[in-house]
């Protein structure tokens, strides 16, 4: 969704916020922050918008307004290909508390994870990176993350034994946040969506950055 390559951001939510930023004639300036500092970012004024693949959630509805949502994605499970077998019957498999599941602390995966299984059988860190490492190292049995992440890291990781289970685990819609007080900012970014929605733009800048997207979920809205 976006990424660091050779010093330059880029990725889909970069070249969001390059068309957004033209759209509205700003000046585009990229801050980057752990993802729990995202929201207090925004209301402090730190930043003007969150372009981070957010999932709207009820919780942070309460804190911000979000622009209408650009990808319906969701949480699956990234697993060592040697144990995929144990993952056949989707998210019953992770409540069995033989299995340990590790999550990325403050995401929409914690909070699903969090929700459905006893504490002793999850394991939270500070980003995906650790989590991949403590898949590597036994420490758990499952990474549940985001849909495109643990895609990604599959493909990255395949030569190592690593697999995403295909069947998403939930249905989440992406958008961006901005502050409940900046009604102009809110509506130009939905104005910049529904022009690349009329266009035909939103859904090729989608399948260019994750081409695996139109086979798990459609790009309709």
């Amino acid at each position: 969704m976006s990424f660091l390559e050779k010093g330059e951001v880029t990725g889909l939510e970069a070249e969001f916020s390059r068309g957004l930023a033209q759209f509205t004639n700003r000046r585009l300036e990229y801050i980057r922050l752990p993802w729990d500092e995202q929201i207090p970012a925004l209301l402090a004024g730190k930043t003007d918008i969150i372009m981070s693949a957010m999932t709207i959630t009820r919780s942070r509805s309460y804190q911000i307004h979000f622009s209408r949502p650009y990808m319906v994605t969701g949480q699956v499970s990234l697993v060592r290909l040697r144990d995929q077998s144990r993952f056949g019957t989707g998210f019953s498999d992770l409540l069995n508390p033989m299995i340990r599941v590790g999550v990325v602390r403050a995401t929409s995966g914690d909070l699903l994870i969090s929700r459905n299984k006893n504490s002793k059988g999850i394991v939270r860190y500070d980003n995906a990176d650790k989590a991949v490492q403590g898949l590597f190292d036994a420490e758990i049995d499952a990474f549940v993350y985001d849909l495109p992440m643990n895609f990604y890291i599959g493909a990255l990781y395949a030569d190592r034994g690593l697999v995403p289970i295909t069947t998403p685990l939930t249905r989440e819609k992406l958008a961006w946040g901005i502050r409940k007080e900046d009604a102009g900012l809110l509506e130009a970014a939905n104005s910049y969506l529904a022009q690349l929605v009329e266009s035909g733009e939103l859904e090729k800048m989608v399948i260019h950055w994750i081409p695996f997207y139109a086979s798990v979920y459609n790009a309709d809205q």
